[in-house]
């Protein structure tokens, strides 16, 4: 498990601040360096394997194998249904809907999951053929068809498509002949889809930007691969090497410039869940376990990239209420049956500080267990593709205690890069208060756009407060209890308090210009607004001569700035 230091935001940040700077990414402590040809080394090294074994043994990964076999198409050949060689593929053709178990690009890293738990040959061998049918032509079994290891569908689906053969070739090297093995860490050396989209291009993203999901999955994918075939028999390390260096530093753009410190994306939400899940987030952990490189800790921009899809969502039996949905492509977000929505907890294991993994597991417990487990699809493999499963297995803290959230997850999530700002009461039914707001137009190609509004999720409904005259933010002003106060550079400040002084969990208040009906007041100069979501009476409210007393809660308008006494 991983111990990790905290980072404490500063008390005021402005918005065109630098994000949080720190030694990063960090080493990790007495790692110890893989050497050519040793595998597995991506998600875990050889010394994991009794620890692993054991785990096939326990109830939970009983039933996470059972349905990694359910994706692989029962496991005990290859599967029976798959895109046919000769059909048109990519965007804009005719889709196919494919059964459970159709072969996808995660197929083979399943076979290789289960040759290493068991040690059968039977398995090393379907996932050969896995390779074979790749290098024949045989493509994914997503809707279009549009990842595949031949014929061109775009460097952002060539990126996952040789990441994930790559995972498949790390489990399944030792229980291959040294031919074989060649044979395919060359193929992944010399990737090449035509154009650009070749192993050289995507080590450092083939095309587009940082800012684009294209970006994250080609940089991720590129990095699998690069990780996977390290110093092997048959690899030039005199490309291989440059590639690694070339890589690291595309993996930190897309941390940095197409994430923000809070983890949103730079084409908002569901663009996010692609850039980050499919290849990304992946990447991210084999780093930290085949290069020692850790890209997780020191800054919390990874960390968030995984919390936030909980932190904002309403939640109850296997399903997410994530309002609002920003940006590009929404139907990407929380589709966990899907390769571009999948994995949300299974990945987030993998990657996560120690601290907040309890809390996770609290989450899941609660209002995904019983329904994943109904749906045969336990422990977060929802998703179609197998991969997820192999990820759910060696990822999710079985030997973990949950623990509450309130323990150690943060209640308020502020991205400064990207200008979102975020706040959540607590963790525990319909009535918890999650409140959010964009107050910039993102740069992706697909924008996320500026609000002039704060938006409130609660009890299943979501609606929309005051109005910004333009939302560009001055500075914020974090709070002890979880809450913050936002200042803008109109004079209007809005302010989140979560002490309870007032008599309330929740406490918005907003000052200036765009004030709302609700519970407005005027105190001398200053328009002040008061609002108090969720159950419970309002609390009284007395104007002074120079503060408003809301319970034992004192708001002031100090420099144009709301300041928030008890």
């Amino acid at each position: 498990m991983r111990t990790v230091a905290l980072i404490t935001l500063a008390l005021t940040m402005s918005t065109s601040a630098t994000p949080i700077q720190a030694p990063w990414p960090a080493p990790v402590p007495g790692h110890a360096a893989v050497e050519p040809g040793e595998h597995p080394r991506l998600f875990f090294r050889r010394a994991d394997l009794p620890r692993l074994r054991a785990r096939a043994e326990t109830p939970e990964g009983q039933a996470i194998l059972a349905r990694l076999r359910e994706l692989l198409g029962g496991a005990d050949g290859m599967p029976e249904h798959y895109r046919p060689k000769d059909v048109p593929f990519g965007d804009g053709t005719r889709p196919i809907d494919l059964p459970v178990g159709a072969y996808s690009i995660g197929h083979a890293a399943g076979f290789g999951l289960l040759y290493q738990l068991t040690g059968e040959k039977r398995y090393a061998e379907l996932g050969a053929e896995c390779f074979e049918w790749a290098f024949a032509g045989i493509r994914d079994r997503d809707r279009t068809g549009r990842y595949g290891w031949k014929g061109g569908s775009g460097a952002l689906r060539a990126g996952p498509t040789l990441g994930w053969y790559a995972v498949a070739y790390d489990l399944l090297h030792d229980g291959w002949d040294e031919n074989f093995r060649v044979k395919v860490a060359r193929a992944i050396q010399n990737f090449s889809q035509g154009g650009r989209t070749t192993l050289v291009n995507l080590a450092g993203g083939a095309s587009h930007a940082p800012i684009s999901n294209h970006w994250g999955m080609q940089v991720g994918g590129a990095a699998l691969a690069l990780l996977a075939i390290k110093g092997d028999p048959g690899v030039d390390m005199d490309i291989i090497a440059p590639l690694l260096e070339k890589n690291q530093k595309g993996i930190e753009r897309a941390l940095t410039e197409g994430f923000g410190e809070g983890g949103f994306f730079a084409e908002g939400d569901g663009t996010g869940s692609m850039a980050a899940h499919i290849a990304l987030l992946p990447a991210v952990q084999a780093w930290r376990t085949a290069a020692g490189v850790d890209f997780a800790t020191a800054r919390p921009n990874v960390q968030w990239m995984a919390k936030r899809w909980m932190f904002l969502a309403q939640m109850e039996d296997g399903q997410a209420d994530f309002r609002p949905n920003r940006g590009g492509y929404p139907h990407n977000t929380w589709a966990r049956s899907t390769l571009s929505g999948g994995g949300y907890f299974a990945h987030a294991f993998g990657i996560l500080d120690d601290e907040y993994l309890p809390g996770l597991l609290w989450i899941y417990d609660r209002w995904f267990r019983a329904a994943d487990l109904a749906d045969g699809t336990p422990f977060d493999t929802v998703s179609v593709y197998p991969h997820t499963a192999v990820l759910a297995f060696i990822n999710f803290p079985f030997e973990l205690e949950p623990e509450h959230p309130s323990v150690s997850w943060p209640r308020r999530n502020h991205d400064a890069r990207h200008g979102f700002h975020a706040w959540r009461n607590r963790f525990e039914d319909e009535s918890d208060v999650i409140i959010s707001v964009l107050n910039r137009t993102t740069p992706g190609y697909i924008r996320a756009s500026a609000e002039n509004t704060v938006s409130l999720l609660t009890n299943g409904e979501l609606q929309t407060w005051g109005r910004f005259r333009g939302g560009i933010l001055a500075e914020y002003d974090v709070r002890e209890h979880g809450g913050s106060v936002l200042t803008f550079r109109d004079g209007g400040s809005f302010a989140v308090d979560f002490s309870g002084k007032s008599g309330r969990d929740v406490m918005l208040v907003w000052h200036g210009f765009g004030a709302p009906e609700t519970n407005r007041l005027r105190m001398g100069e200053h328009t002040l607004a008061f609002l108090f979501p969720g159950a419970g009476d309002t609390p009284s409210i007395e104007v002074l001569e120079d503060a408003v007393r809301v319970g034992d809660q004192t708001v002031r308008v100090i420099s144009r700035r709301l300041s928030l006494k008890h």
